[in-house]
């Protein structure tokens, strides 16, 4: 890639600060209404507890290989919820050495209220633009994100086909 490209995707790099940054802001401030609630913990949470969870609980040393974050510090996130009384942890009956962790009602509705929240000023956004800019937007979104995947494959399957190259585990 030449120098120009390089600068050339400079406007790229800056679009997608800008919009995480003022994406942020926005769900703050659409946040701000809302009871206090760690949204992002409680999202993962739930996530989790859909995808591998039993019976409306999860285990705290299965969240944390999920998260891939280690369990001190998703310890710490668990305390954060369970003060607020947005989850409840207890000891597993049958293995008294797990800790099963789940949502509790509370916490649930502060997660449905904080999901909304941002829901509505994401929709509010996007009824700013035409419904043809939103028709571009989407199409571009698309093509965008596929591009990436396609770019993404290329890189993996190279690295696939490096690995054993004594060149390819040199520093740089």
């Amino acid at each position: 890639m030449s120098d120009t490209e390089n600068t050339d995707l400079g406007w790229l790099i800056q679009f997608l600060g800008r919009v995480n940054t003022l994406g942020k802001r926005g769900m703050r401030a659409a946040l701000a209404s809302q009871p206090r609630c760690r949204l992002g913990m409680l999202e993962h949470l739930h996530f989790q507890i859909e995808q591998s969870g039993q019976d409306g609980s999860i285990y705290v040393s299965e969240l944390a290989r999920a998260m891939r974050q280690p369990m001190p510090a998703v310890s710490r996130g668990l305390r954060l919820l369970e003060q607020d009384g947005h989850i409840l942890r207890e000891t597993d009956p049958n293995d008294r050495r797990k800790t099963l962790v789940r949502i509790t009602p509370e916490g649930e509705q502060a997660r449905l209220a904080g999901e909304q929240a941002i829901s509505g000023y994401f929709s509010r956004v996007m009824a700013r633009l035409t419904p043809e800019e939103l028709a571009q937007m989407v199409a571009l979104k698309d093509a965008f994100l596929a591009a990436i995947v396609a770019e993404n494959d290329a890189l993996e399957q190279d690295l696939a086909n490096r690995k054993g190259d004594p060149a390819h585990d040199q520093d740089i």
